[in-house]
């Protein structure tokens, strides 16, 4: 019985230390959205299938809603956003998840694990912070 009961708590502690190892590499991410726009204020609003981050009012360029998290445990966190100026929107994904042979959005939000999406008056662009340069992504769908 003695032994049983040693090799019970063996299992749960190697159980316990596998997950802490496993939750302490998962990386904590931020996305940014910026509002680089030259006379419009921007509406913003961000969610994912848990979490309704609300709407946010960005008055002036450079005015900027960020919010960080961590993937959840399986890998499959998406958020999306939908921003509004006065006559013009887009809704698209922020961030989703990728496998191993397809890391288009990390190449981009570097090792820092930085999003930064810059809303401008010709569009939505992505920084692509290894290059240091703004990638157009999405065009205005044009009315509300």
């Amino acid at each position: 019985m003695v032994k049983r009961k040693m090799m019970i708590r063996n299992v749960v502690v190697l159980w316990l230390a596998t997950a802490a190892l496993v939750g302490a590499q998962v990386p904590s991410w931020s996305v940014s959205i910026i509002n680089g726009l030259s006379h419009l204020d921007l509406n913003v609003h961000c969610q994912s299938k848990n979490d309704d981050l609300g709407n946010h009012h960005l008055v002036k360029h450079g005015d900027t809603y960020k919010w960080s998290f961590k993937e959840n445990f399986w890998g499959t966190t998406l958020f999306w956003c939908t921003l509004e100026k006065s006559d013009a929107y887009v809704s698209f994904e922020v961030f989703w998840p990728e496998s191993w042979s397809n890391t288009w959005l990390r190449d981009r939000c570097g090792p820092e694990a930085t999003c930064i999406w810059v809303a401008k008056d010709g569009g939505i662009y992505l920084k692509n912070n290894p290059a240091n340069r703004d990638e157009f992504i999405h065009k205005w769908w044009i009315g509300k």
